[in-house]
């Protein structure tokens, strides 16, 4: 993705989140609408172009922090739509006290970092992750 490409798709995502928090139930934090609701000028934005946008932030960026989905077949952290940010090593599972599943696991990032963190197995296909502070190439 080129940047300029990556300034288009931002500048759509940005105006259509915009609008859904301006229709955002404050009691309950919801937002709901017939896609008939929405107005003309409020741009459309496919599931593949935000993850394309996230992969390039992720790259830019170089978090320190991060929530991402896991692949457990394929062994490899990806986005919510599976394109993929960095290649999963794990280690053992565990229960938590709640008798939930949990994995320790480390990421070998695309963005040419290593994070570690938690793999939420029994929750669903998600981890939330922390980059290593004591690494090679570190920005």
């Amino acid at each position: 993705m080129t940047e300029a490409e990556y300034k288009a798709i931002r500048a759509r995502i940005d105006r259509l989140y915009k609008w859904l928090n301006s229709i955002q139930d404050k009691r309950t934090g919801w937002v709901s609408y017939r896609p008939s609701d929405k107005p003309a000028s409020v741009p459309d934005v496919t599931n593949e172009e935000q993850s394309a946008v996230e992969v390039y932030e992720f790259l830019r960026d170089k978090p320190d922090r991060y929530f991402l989905y896991i692949n457990e077949k394929k062994a490899k952290a990806t986005t919510w739509s599976g394109e993929k940010l960095g290649k999963v090593v794990f280690g053992r599972e565990y229960r938590d006290n709640f008798g939930g599943v949990r994995v320790p696991i480390d990421v070998y990032a695309i963005n040419g970092l290593r994070y570690y963190g938690t793999y939420y197995k029994s929750s669903g296909d998600y981890a939330r992750i922390k980059r290593c502070k004591h690494q090679q190439g570190a920005a």
